[in-house]
């Protein structure tokens, strides 16, 4: 069945009969349904818009909804991507850390080790020094033992003493 309109109802028109219905109370009640039927179809008119303006604002929020979700799951594969690479980027921290603890380590030893060389070296020239200075110490001990030789061997009486009596003995002045 078709949809009646307002202009429809007013336009209907009934056959005439004897004794029928009052036609000024029918085209009366009619005007009342067809401004009734009017109504309905404006309210009806709006809530189509009304539900058609929802049904955008609906499909907006999902598009948003949707974009969100998309962000979301976005947000979470690069907030685990970040995770991860923070994790890769602490490890090779340690790793490099302990590398290069390792190398200093090594160095360390061999500085030791070095230092270690030095001081056997340096306690080895010690003791030819002092084997030097021993040497030293006995040729001057020698030198001194044959100077004291020396002076006991000496005369008593100084040499310019005897030259000078020497002169006065036989005049010279």
């Amino acid at each position: 069945m078709a949809e009646l309109t307002p202009l429809d109802i007013l336009g209907v028109s009934f056959a005439k009969r004897l004794h029928g219905y009052d036609p000024h109370q029918v085209h009366e009640f009619l005007s009342q349904v067809a401004s009734t039927v009017e109504g309905l179809v404006r309210d009806r008119g709006e809530l189509k818009q009304r539900v058609h303006r929802l049904e955008k604002e609906l499909a907006s929020f999902r598009e948003r909804e949707n974009a969100l979700q998309d962000a979301l799951v976005a947000a979470q594969r690069s907030a685990e991507e970040t995770l991860e690479s923070s994790r890769a980027e602490g490890q090779r921290i340690i790793e490099e850390a302990q590398l290069l603890g390792e190398r200093l380590m090594e160095e360390a030893n061999q500085r030791a080790a070095n230092i270690e060389t030095v001081i056997a070296e340096l306690r080895a020239r010690r003791r030819e020094v002092r084997g030097e200075l021993m040497r030293l110490v006995e040729l001057l001990q020698g030198l001194i033992r044959d100077d004291q030789q020396l002076e006991r061997e000496e005369r008593p009486t100084p040499q310019l003493a005897v030259l000078k009596r020497r002169r006065d003995a036989s005049g010279e002045a």
